[in-house]
């Protein structure tokens, strides 16, 4: 079936299609309007077609409008306004040195109420700037690194924006390297008929000057009496007497403070001249709220239902240091002791760790930026338990983190150490499949307590138009995570885990968005070699896939190696014929026949994943502020390396298409999605825990099994071996029943 390649297919086709920018402002079509099919432009060579578009009132309907006449924008011509568009553009030829430029216009229709809009440029030779001249520098020792990389260069077009833009940056860089005084002024000299000019930028850079003193004006909330305390306020500003001044260091201070989130008012800037080498630094600070609690609850597919209480002390002992108490309880309604309303969730009943209450307790205390290198330090203390789907329980009685994280413009950067003491409950059939340990001594060993030490670092960048929603920019994310007995963890850990997150929005318009993911993870051992695995992972480390957040044709974790545990198997005599009952002394296979019996999917997790998202959405043409449509189509695969796996393909990629809708709630977009899933689920080993009254034991039930069990009194006792991964589920034939859907809370990236 082709479904998912065409789909893919489909919005990569249409991603191409976005136009190149947005105008600087739209063009409303009422009743009887004409429609602005295309607009170009003819005879620029200077500019793009993209950056005169922007510049300009009219615009053409989005390119999805024209290929299907319903969906996308439409926009309509303005007859007032085309003829200031032919101003906006001279004006701006004009400004960037082509001051002979002409600009005409032809319209034409290409069908009934429908124009093509197209501009004429003829933009004759520009103005070069053969001389330029910055005076006033030279008594300053940052000259060099004050002149180096300005907009305005000799040869350069004589440009105004540009030359007003280097006497900003001028005064800027001057104001920044201890000049609180500096001032630059613009002058030229352009001879029209020689096409030439000359530029000069004259400094005034008045005393050079060190601060002297800081003087604090702090009010308490409502105009009461201050409760930070002046050190904790002097150590957030960050300002010494003595030190260069530099408007940075005042922006800095600003930010700290604001950071702080004690202040609701924050002024810094220079104050009065002390002498002719010092100056003063006035700082003028209101504070806000200094406690804060927050109560909240809601319902998850795979939660159930779920509660957060938080309360902030945002002052701690007049340090201005924040404490950050946190609480969350989920699985209520299905996980003792609060169980009795699992009617509510029903994809949670199949989660074997949702039968006990999730919880998280945990203490922060942060302080922002107590270092010159503006990172923020935070330490958290904390208990909690939490299970991921069909996969795991962790629990940890205690544990402790230090952070310090840095952000600065679009990025951020983090490093920190987590150290805790707890136990990861897993399915023995994973323990046995994963990790080779079948017999109850060898999963009691991984089971049991132990400290686990990660010293991790991390990168951020996002540069978005909407945190929530966008429709333009990028963001990519990266973390690195290291355990082992060198950081201080049990000697039995020893992994390196990368991931690699990206994502790209790109809008066609004004109602539809592009956007696409890769999401990309393996998990190294100590050498970081890809050709050997770590000696132990913990489940909580592997990696997953599949769910309404990752690829959305599988069910969560459910993408990648698993293995089964059917609810019954057959007794097989070594002649191949069933036996319906056992002697003592008889040799029989144990084997489990997926056709005719149930099973349990156990996710085992994987130390290699891929995972891609493409998505289309698409404003709704009713209630438009409230519901979007999706068309999507997720890749992605999870896998293990070096236990026998051929190497990744392209067509061993699992592709599942679908589509969505999205309603806008105030806790963000609730999502509801269908995807196709063609796949039949992947083969694996297969395994019958015995209840404790017939020996408690791990059977390996897969059907090629020949791994002996013998009648040891009551017992069967099961000859040591590989399990097999030749137990495959039966195939779902229903068409509907290949469809999975997904409901979850925000977009799925």
């Amino acid at each position: 079936m082709r479904l998912p390649r065409a789909l893919a297919s489909l919005t990569a086709l249409l991603a191409l299609l976005g136009p190149a920018a947005v105008a600087a402002q739209e063009t409303r079509c009422d009743r009887g309007d004409v429609e602005v099919a295309t607009l170009g432009f003819q005879g620029n060579t200077a500019f793009p077609d993209a950056q005169l578009e922007a510049g300009i009132v009219t615009t053409p309907s989005s390119r999805l409008r024209r290929l299907t006449r319903v969906l996308g924008a439409r926009r309509c011509l303005d007859p007032e306004e085309l003829p200031l568009d032919v101003v906006r553009l001279r004006l701006w030829y004009r400004n960037h040195g082509f001051l002979d430029a002409t600009v005409d216009t032809v319209v034409s229709n290409v069908a009934p109420r429908r124009v093509d809009v197209r501009f004429l440029i003829v933009e004759g030779e520009p103005v070069i700037i053969d001389t330029l001249v910055i005076a006033g520098l030279d008594d300053v020792p940052e000259r060099a690194g004050i002149l180096r990389r300005l907009p305005t260069v000799e040869g350069g077009w004589f440009d105004r924006y540009a030359t007003a833009a280097t006497r900003d940056t001028l005064t800027r860089r001057l104001r920044d390297n201890g000049y609180p005084d500096a001032e630059t002024f613009l002058g030229y000299d352009l001879r029209r008929g020689e096409r030439r000019a000359t530029v000069t930028l004259s400094v005034i850079t008045g005393p050079r000057r060190r601060i002297g003193r800081v003087d604090i004006t702090h009010q308490g909330r409502d105009g009461a009496a201050p409760d930070v305390g002046p050190r904790a306020v002097r150590r957030l500003a960050g300002i010494e007497e003595g030190d260069l001044y530099r408007e940075r260091l005042l922006e800095r201070a600003k930010r700290t403070l604001y950071q702080s989130e004690a202040f609701a008012q924050v002024t810094v800037e220079p104050g009065d001249a002390l002498g002719d080498s010092l100056i003063a630094v006035n700082v003028d600070l209101r504070e806000g709220y200094l406690r804060a609690a927050r109560l909240g609850g809601g319902w998850g597919s795979l939660d159930c239902f779920r509660m957060t209480a938080d309360v902030t002390e945002y002052n701690l002992l007049r340090s201005a240091t924040r404490l950050e108490m946190r609480s969350r309880v989920s699985k209520i309604g299905i996980g003792e002791p609060l169980a009795g309303a699992s009617s509510l969730c029903p994809q949670a009943q199949n989660d074997i760790y949702s039968r006990d209450l999730n919880y998280y307790v945990g203490a922060t205390l942060s302080q922002p930026a107590v270092l010159r290198a503006s990172f923020v330090p935070t330490l958290t203390l904390y208990s909690e338990r939490r299970s991921e789907y069909n996969a795991y329980l962790r629990t940890t009685p205690v544990g402790g983190s230090l952070n310090l994280a840095r952000a600065i413009g679009r990025r951020s950067a983090s490093l920190g150490y987590t150290v805790e003491y707890g136990r990861t409950e897993a399915q023995p059939a994973l323990f046995c499949a994963v990790f080779n340990a079948c017999e109850d001594r060898d999963r009691a060993a991984l089971e049991r307590p132990l400290r686990l030490a990660v010293l991790s670092g991390g990168s951020s960048y996002e540069r978005t138009n909407d945190p929530i929603d966008p429709s333009n920019g990028v963001m990519g994310r990266f973390e690195l995570r290291y355990a082992s007995d060198v950081v201080g963890a049990e000697s039995d850990i020893d992994f390196a885990r990368v991931t690699l997150d990206g994502a790209w929005f790109k809008s066609l318009g004004a109602d539809v968005t592009f956007a696409m993911r890769l999401r990309l993870g393996t998990v190294f051992g100590s050498d970081f070699s890809l050709s050997r695995t770590a000696t132990f992972v913990p489940p909580q480390e592997r990696l997953y896939a599949g769910g309404p957040n990752s690829v959305r044709g599988f069910r969560q974790n459910e993408l990648g190696p698993q293995v089964y545990i059917p609810t019954s198997y057959d007794t097989v005599g070594t002649d191949g014929l069933p036996r319906a009952s056992v002697a003592p002394g008889d040799t029989v296979f144990l084997r489990a026949n997926s056709a005719e019996v149930n099973q349990r999917a156990v996710p085992t997790g994987g130390n290699t994943s891929i995972v891609g998202n493409f998505e289309l959405r698409i404003v709704s043409p009713f209630l438009p502020s409230l519901i979007k449509w999706t068309l999507f189509t997720d890749v992605g695969e999870l896998w293990n390396r070096g236990v026998g796996v051929r190497g990744l393909g392209f067509k061993q990629l699992k592709w599942t298409p679908g589509a969505g809708i999205s309603i806008r709630t105030p806790i963000g977009f609730l999502r509801a999605d269908l995807a196709y899933n063609q796949y039949a689920r992947p083969g694996g080993a297969a395994y019958f825990d015995a209840p404790v009254a017939a020996g408690g034991a791990l059977y390996c039930v897969s059907p090629t099994n020949r791994l002996p069990a013998t009648l040891q009194g009551v017992v069967l006792v099961q000859a040591s071996g590989s399990c097999p991964g030749s137990y495959v589920p039966r195939a779902q034939r229903d068409f509907f029943g290949r469809w999975t859907p997904s409901i979850a809370i925000g977009q799925a990236f």
